[in-house]
Parts: C-alpha cells; structure tokens; sequence
C-alpha cells in the first residue's frame, strides 16, 4: 500500500497538530503501514507545498530537531534524482508568513489539490495508494482517504476562532467529512461532537489519541539544570503552555493568580509559554504590573529540546482551556511528573481523569484556591505528580500509530 501524507502542519512552529502529524508520520515510516511485510513497491510519500517527498525515518521533518526542519526543502522530491537547489527553509519560511491569510492559504490549497491530484494519476495501481489528511480539510482526492479532526470548537465557540478560520471551515470541513473514507478523532469527547454536531455515523469514526514521548518521563538532572539556567527560571513556578488565543482562557488564569496574595506571586510566579495566535490580547494594569516586576512572564515559544524540563522543573502545570479536543499539554505535564490544574469540561475532562485537579475553567475563585491548595501541599503534589505519570504512560506514540494504522487498513477494506 501506498501512503501519502499532507505535512502542512510540518510547515511552521509546531502547534499540536503539528505535533501530532509528525510523531505519527514518524512511527509510519518505522514499521509497513498495512502492519504486514513491507514491499519494494509500498512507500510513504509527504505533500510538501508545491512538491511530494519520500518520507523516511531520518528525514529532517521527522527527526523532532526543530532546527533542521527547515532543510527539509533540499530533499528529493519523487521521482527526482538530486535535491532541489531551493533556499534552505523558503518552504517553511513562505509557509509561516502566509498561510494564516485566508486569500494566501486559499491559492496554496489550490496548488497542493493540483500537485495530489497528479500524483494519483502516476500511481500503477490508485486502489492501492492511500490518502492521510490530518489537519480536518481533504484535498482533492479520487481514492480512499483518511481525515483528522482535532476538535469541532470553531462550531461551538466561534468567538474563539478569526473570522477567515470559520469561514474556512464552515466551507469545507462537511465536504471533506463526506468525502473521507474513514474520519479519525483524538477523544471520545470529539467523537460524541463529530456525531452531535454532523451527523456522523459513529461506526465512520476511529480514536486515535495522541501520545508521550519518552522524554518527557526521562528528563535528569542536568537538563534541568541546563534549561534553568537558559532561561532563567525561578526556583519555584506555576506553569502554562500553549497558543496564546482566547480558547485557552489565559485571562482567566491571570485573574486568579493576580488574586492570590503578593507574596504568593512573587514566592511562585506565573509563566507562560506558548507562540502567539491570534485575537486582541488586552492586558489590565494588575497584569501590566506583574510582568513588570517578575511576579509574570511570557516566555515565548520554547523549542522541543528545552519542553520537558521547563515542565520538569515547575512546581505545578495549570491548563484552563475553555474548549479542547485532547489538550496535549495536559499528558505532557503529567509525564514529567508535575501536578496539574485543569478544566472539569471537554476532553480535558477525559484526558486527565483522576490524575489532576480540576476546576470550573469560568470560576475565578475556583481556580485561585487550586493555585493555592498545590502550592501548600506538597504530599498532594506528590500524589498528583505519581498519578499524573502512571496516567501518562496510558498515551504512547507507539499506541496511537498502531490505532491509526488499523483506521488505515479499514479505509482499504472499504
């Protein structure tokens, strides 16, 4: 069987799709995606803008080093002999710049439709190549497909998402529902929400969650040490990763951490790690103040090299996300054994199970007490961070591609 896989989300900094794309797509290529003997013939290509790639285990896109990424632009493309003379990272760079314009990622889409469609014509066999789509919206594709879908929050919060993202979304993502042959989700929540809010017969839809890398558990000493230092971390900190956006509900966070004493601030304060998305991130003058004077930081996005042990050294992990699929951060957290603050509602809810604390994302109070309550107990910080790591070890990258794999060999069998 042949596989191709659209690396879109490989393109920028990786958010969680992104993630996700490139830890499954990396297991893909370690072991034969129909799970039996490998063939000369079976090979697992990569759309890639404007040109489709040979994927394998070593290629810079796959090797989780977010600084060779970028040179993924000088492998052969299929069928070429030597690699492409392009700038190193003009792909990625272009892709960063312009893709979250709805006009610009309109003609991409377009452009990448095109390059799909004339591949499946040079395929000896279509009914043997396979489509992975796994970021929601199909390309045009006359085969069996598999599609993603991450979370439907854009149906039930469209406050929380631009404009052009809805309008996106609301154009396509039901085409390319109807159009895949399997749909693939990352929570039972997201599943339930598939159904409730399209429709879908649940026995279209696979779970396939997302996973931990190993090291996440693994993280020593030293590089906590060495990641302290870099970035000049506190003794003791509250911690909070992911896309600055309204959907993660940050000024809710920064209210009940602003609500806590001064000495509380200042004794463990609060971090935030996460790129910018989108929206008008207004600051009042309490929270001006804090990043003024420490007791708040924005740490910016934090390369994969450095995450484990920024997790590792916090004192606690709060993830208040109003609206979430799976919520990545939350397992991630877990892993290096921190204790975790989250969300009573969505997937969070599911993820976390009994692992974490959680609290009504909407209940200032609630949230400022669960601050409270972790940084004064420590043998419940204990507790959690035992339990949030045996939770953990029930997510693995392992795991999920032989789910997805098996979402494959059911899309074939269709």
């Amino acid at each position: 069987m042949n596989l191709i896989i659209n690396l879109e989300p490989l393109l920028k900094p990786l958010t969680g799709i992104g993630h996700y794309t490139r830890e499954l797509a990396r297991e893909l290529t370690r072991e034969p995606v129909a799970g039996s003997e490998k063939s000369e013939s079976d090979e697992i290509a990569g759309l890639l803008g404007p040109r489709i790639v040979h994927l394998h285990n070593d290629h810079p896109l796959l090797s989780g080093d977010p600084d060779v990424k970028d040179r993924a632009e000088n492998c052969p493309s299929v069928g070429a002999e030597t690699p492409s003379p392009a700038p190193e990272g003009r792909l990625s760079q272009w892709a960063r710049r312009y893709l979250r314009n709805g006009a610009t990622r309109y003609l991409y889409h377009k452009a990448t439709g095109l390059q799909l469609r004339r591949y499946a014509t040079r395929q000896p066999n279509p009914e043997t190549a396979l489509y992975w789509e796994p970021n929601y919206v199909r390309l045009p594709w006359p085969g069996k497909s598999v599609v993603t879908v991450h979370d439907l929050s854009h149906r039930r919060f469209p406050e929380y998402h631009p404009k052009d993202r809805i309008a996106f979304l609301e154009r396509h993502l039901e085409a390319s529902l109807t159009g895949a042959t399997r749909i693939n989700v990352v929570s039972r929540f997201t599943a339930d929400e598939l159904t409730a809010l399209y429709d879908i017969d649940p026995a279209r839809i696979d779970i396939v969650s997302p996973g931990v890398a190993e090291r996440f558990f693994d993280v020593d000493a030293q590089q906590c040490e060495r990641v302290r230092k870099r970035h000049d971390l506190p003794a003791h900190y509250c911690l909070s990763v992911g896309t600055l956006e309204p959907r993660k509900n940050l000024p809710r966070l920064l209210d009940a951490f602003l609500d806590q004493s001064l000495r509380r601030q200042r004794e463990c304060p609060l971090l935030l790690a996460g790129q910018p998305g989108w929206g008008d991130q207004q600051l009042s003058r309490k929270a001006l103040d804090a990043f003024e004077d420490g007791r708040l930081r924005q740490l910016g996005y934090i390369q994969d090299r450095d995450l484990p042990a920024l997790y590792a050294n916090a004192t606690l992990f709060a993830y208040l996300s109003r609206y979430e699929g799976f919520g990545m951060p939350v397992i991630e957290a877990m892993a290096a054994g921190v204790p975790v603050i989250t969300a009573d509602r969505t997937a969070t809810r599911e993820v976390a199970a009994d692992a974490a604390l959680k609290v009504d994302p909407d209940d200032t109070g609630a949230i400022r007490q669960a601050l409270e309550r972790l940084q004064d107990d420590s043998s419940l910080r204990q507790s959690l961070g035992e339990a949030g790591r045996l939770r953990a070890r029930h997510f693995t990258w392992q795991h999920s591609a032989a789910n997805l794999r098996a979402s494959f060999r059911q899309a074939m069998s269709h």
